[in-house]
Parts: C-alpha cells; sequence; structure tokens
C-alpha cells in the first residue's frame, strides 16, 4: 500500500476500511463523484437528504455540522462551523459559551500547494479547541461579512481570521462541536445542552462549505477528436450568467493556471484549494468588484519545466480558451435549471491570463505565441528564455517577484533590454516593495499608492519585486494585492 499515490487511493478506493474512509473525508466524496465523471457546482442540492442545505430532519433539534472553509494564500483554512437544526433559532437564546468547538490539525508533513504531500485529512491528531469570536444564525451554512444574525436555521459559529493570510494552513476539514448550554427556536421549542460530541464526518465524506470556491463546475473537459487530445479543468460561471437572460450577457475571461504541485497526483478540487491561484476570482466580493468567467486547468503532468520545454498541453490550453471565445459553450451542468442550456458568451477584447511557478510560464508562453488573444497578464513568480517571449514587448504585462526568488527574479531581468529593444515601455523600479503592507487585506492603502504610482509611469510591462519573499511565498501573498487584481482588469484589448 506504500508505493501508491495519492490520486492512486482517492481514485480507486480499494482495501481500505470503513475507518479509513472516513479519516479521508472529503477527499474521498469527491473521488467518488470523479469516479461517476461528473462534479459540478450544488452536487448535493437544496433539499437532498445529505448535505448541509437541505437535510431532511430526522428528530427535532440539532441535525449535524459542517465546517466552514476559505481559501487562502496559505490553503485552505477553516473558519467557523455551521449548526444546523429543525427549525429558525432564537438569536437571545445564544451566547459565546453556547457551544465548544474544535478542528482537527491535518496530517504530519501536509503542506498546501506541494506534490506528493499526505492528505490532510489523513491523521489521527486529535481536535484542537478553538476559541469562537461571533455567533449569529443565518438562513445558510455561510459566515456573513457583518457578523449580524438573519433569520434562519443554521447558527453559525465564527473563529477568529488570521490577519496574515499567508500563513500556511494547519488545518483539516473536519471539526468537531458540542452545545453546553440550551437554546430556543423562534416558536419556542427547548434544545436542551448535550454530551453529544457533533463531528462533519460522515459515510460520504466530511460536511464542508468552501466560500468562492463551491460554486465552480468542476471535471469539466475540453477535447478535440481529430488529435485525440483532451484537457480537464474547472469553471466558475459568473452569479448573473445563472439568472434569467444571463445568456445575453458577454463576459470576461480570466485564465488561472496554477502550478507544478497540482499536477501528477491532483485533482480538480486540489487546483482549487491548495492555494488560491485560481479561486480568488471567484470569492463574492471579487465577482461583485470585477464580475468574470474564471477556468484553471488540471494537468496530468508539469506543463512546462526549467530547461524551457512544454507538453501539448500548454497548447490545449489555448485552444480551451479559443473554445470559449466561439460562444457555443453549453455544458453547464445539466441538473440544474439555472446553467442547462444555456450558451456562455465571452467578450474577446477581456480575456485575461494569469498564475504562478508553472502556471506564470505557461502563462508567459501562450500570451508570446498569441497575442491577438490576451488584454493583460498578472504574472506571478513566472520566467521563460528571453528569446521565446520578446513578442510580449507589445503586450500589458505586471510581473511580480520576490528578492530571494533566484529563477524568476533574474531571469526576467534579462528579458527586460530585450522588451525595450523591440519597443515595449518597461517600468522597472530599484526600489524593492515590503510585504508586510499587504497584510492585513483591508489596510493597503499605502501598498495601493505605491504601486498605482508605478503603474500609472506609462510602462505596458511593469515588474515589482517585493523585498525578502522567496518562489514559494510569492504564491502565498502576491495574489491577495488588490491593486495587482484590479490592474488586470483594466486592459481592454483595442
Amino acid at each position: 500500500m506504500n508505493d501508491l499515490s495519492r490520486r492512486d487511493v482517492m481514485v480507486t478506493g480499494a482495501g481500505w476500511t470503513g475507518a479509513s474512509v472516513l479519516a479521508f473525508g472529503a477527499q474521498t466524496a469527491r473521488a467518488a463523484q470523479d469516479r461517476n465523471g461528473f462534479m459540478a457546482a450544488s452536487a448535493v442540492p437544496p433539499g437532498a437528504a445529505d448535505g448541509p442545505e437541505g437535510r431532511k430532519p430526522k428528530v427535532p433539534g440539532l441535525q449535524g455540522i459542517a465546517a466552514l472553509c476559505e481559501v487562502t494564500g496559505g490553503g485552505e483554512k477553516v473558519y467557523g462551523i455551521a449548526v444546523e437544526y429543525d427549525a429558525d433559532i432564537d438569536t437571545a437564546t445564544l451566547s459565546l459559551d453556547t457551544y465548544t468547538a474544535s478542528v482537527v490539525p491535518a496530517a504530519k508533513g501536509f503542506f498546501p500547494g506541494m506534490p506528493e504531500t499526505p492528505d490532510k485529512n489523513a491523521t489521527a491528531a486529535a481536535p484542537t479547541p478553538r476559541a469562537i469570536a461571533a455567533l449569529y444564525t443565518n438562513a445558510r451554512p455561510a459566515l456573513r461579512a457583518d457578523r449580524k444574525s438573519a433569520a434562519g436555521r443554521y447558527v453559525i459559529v465564527e473563529f477568529a481570521h488570521d490577519p496574515d493570510l499567508s500563513l500556511p494552513t494547519t488545518d483539516s476539514d473536519k471539526v468537531m462541536l458540542q452545545q453546553v448550554k440550551g437554546v430556543k427556536t423562534i416558536a419556542g421549542a427547548a434544545y436542551a445542552a448535550s454530551d453529544t460530541i457533533w463531528s462533519n464526518a460522515g459515510r460520504r465524506g466530511n460536511s464542508v462549505v468552501i466560500r468562492g470556491v463551491d460554486a465552480w463546475e468542476q471535471n469539466h473537459w475540453w477535447w478535440d477528436d481529430t488529435r485525440s487530445a483532451w484537457l480537464e479543468y474547472s469553471i466558475y460561471l459568473p452569479k448573473s450568467f445563472l439568472k434569467e437572460g444571463g445568456e445575453r450577457h458577454s463576459y470576461p475571461l480570466v485564465l488561472a493556471i496554477t502550478h507544478s504541485g497540482t499536477s501528477y497526483d491532483g485533482t480538480c478540487a486540489e487546483t482549487l484549494t491548495e492555494q488560491c491561484i485560481a479561486s480568488i476570482w471567484s470569492l463574492p466580493e471579487e465577482q461583485d468588484r470585477h464580475e468574470c468567467v474564471v477556468i484553471t486547468p488540471r494537468y496530468e503532468r508539469t506543463t512546462m519545466n526549467d530547461y524551457w520545454e512544454h507538453t501539448a498541453d500548454v497548447e490545449n490550453t489555448y485552444k480551451l480558451v479559443q473554445s470559449l471565445l466561439q460562444n457555443t459553450w453549453n455544458y453547464g451542468n445539466p441538473n440544474l435549471d439555472d446553467r442547462r442550456d444555456k450558451v456562455l458568451k465571452i467578450d474577446p477584447k477581456r480575456v485575461y491570463c494569469t498564475g504562478w511557478s508553472m502556471g506564470a510560464m505557461t502563462s508567459l508562453w501562450l500570451m508570446a505565441r498569441h497575442p491577438e488573444t490576451f488584454a493583460a497578464g498578472l504574472i506571478i513568480a513566472g520566467q521563460q528564455r528571453p528569446a521565446d517571449v520578446v513578442p510580449l514587448a507589445k503586450q500589458n504585462l505586471l510581473i511580480i517577484t520576490g528578492t530571494q526568488d533566484n529563477k524568476a527574479t533574474p531571469w526576467n531581468e534579462r528579458c527586460v533590454p530585450l522588451w525595450e529593444q523591440a519597443g515595449g515601455k518597461v517600468t522597472r523600479p530599484s526600489a524593492r516593495l515590503d510585504a508586510t503592507l499587504i497584510f492585513p487585506i483591508d489596510r493597503q492603502q499605502k501598498l495601493t499608492e505605491q504601486m498605482d504610482g508605478y503603474l500609472s509611469k506609462g510602462g505596458n510591462i511593469t515588474f515589482l519585486t517585493f523585498q525578502d519573499v522567496d518562489h514559494m511565498g510569492s504564491a502565498r501573498k502576491f495574489f491577495h494585492i488588490q491593486a495587482a487584481r484590479d490592474w488586470l482588469f483594466s486592459h481592454v484589448k483595442a
């Protein structure tokens, strides 16, 4: 059994006891759906017997719990627990000591974004108590930004959030909770304290709600029968598209390419959860700011290596973009009325490319080979052989690296004179930026002023470097820079 990779275990599931499957939790459940050939947004629709948004009440009182998570630069973190009852709860009967809550730590050796890392849920670690920062009710199993109660049968137990979202997660997605004080429903029914310790683990995996990720459709395939070529990808469909008449709108497209750590033994889910390279663009607040379609491929291998060699998946990725630009995509989940048979339209003037590490290298290559397609590219810690990317001289690029990245930073330095000779205007300040200004994310005013100052100098290529940030740190930090994300969407192709 030791010679099986994580992907082997999740795909086959062979030989595992019930306890082992429980330990693998949500990953095992995702694998079961993968074997059925389709995993889409709202895989457990409201009203279903299982799942956090539709469990049919069996007896009065507490029905079950779900972990409330968010993907940050440091990976997927547990930020709360949704406690489901059979009826709306009276908020006046709640206090911070109504429950005790805990989170099971990730498996030893797990590190988000790294290949061949242990499955985070394959752990026998004891649950760690987690302080409760806020308590309120909600109609849905979801955190509320204002932390104010809304009428509903879910009690939201919220934990403190890390101010620094780049800190690597130490969480699995298994949580536990005990109701130690009585609560009442709006109708007056009393539910007494109990010795029962509830877990979100179940026969179909852990019950988990991931903000900004659950709305994605996973395990789609682009294919080309003439070349016997295919590519697996996930797609985020904007909320307005899912409303009546949404198919009449035309949307920007963001191609977000992840890194080699999600190749080989990875899954579509891991391209969305182990780091925020793709999923940050689908967060509700980001969509409110820049509504767009987002796609992220899942590769079977490294698409581009440090010898500048690349696989056919690089060009297949461009073929996927081309297929979306034909405005014929109508593969939304056929089991959901809000997207069934709708044809998705993409604005050809607003196609953007981004990625980190291998994903950034792939983005640079695609933009150099297909300059007519992309309006702009946000390149995080990626590099290319200078002679291969001269065509980027006339494109809109924001390149961000760290001083401790001994590949991306020096290789991009070599590209600067070639881009300038080819007619590009490059803004490359000698000053190094301060990464401590990135977090907390609601206090980026000083960093925004600095970046806007550089971005306003008129260069079509801006190359910025942060002091004392290494390659891994760039993925954890730089996608959280709001000014960089805003810059990307500011460009519209002529």
